[in-house]
C-alpha cells in the first residue's frame, strides 16, 4: 500500500478516498480504528492509502480534483 494523501481529520481522509473511488480507485483509510483513542491526530494525521498499481493514477486524480477546485 502507497500513501498518497495525509489528512488532518477523518473528513478530509474520506472525502478524499471517496473522490479516488469515484474515479474507480480502490482507497483505504487504515487510520480509523486508531482515530478513537486520540493518538492518530499527533502522529500526523489520516492516510489515504492505495495499492502500488493505482499509486500514480490516484496521485492524478487527486491532483486534477484539487487544480479543478482552484479554479473556482
Amino acid at each position: 500500500m502507497i500513501t498518497v494523501a495525509k489528512c488532518r481529520d477523518m473528513q478530509e481522509a474520506e472525502l478524499l478516498k471517496s473522490r479516488l473511488e469515484s474515479a474507480g480507485i480502490p482507497a483505504f483509510v487504515p487510520d480509523t480504528l486508531s482515530w478513537y483513542d486520540g493518538l492518530v491526530m499527533y502522529m500526523g494525521g489520516f492516510r489515504v492509502q492505495v495499492s502500488d498499481e493505482h499509486a500514480e493514477s490516484a496521485r492524478q486524480a487527486l491532483q486534477t480534483n484539487d487544480n479543478r477546485s482552484d479554479e473556482t
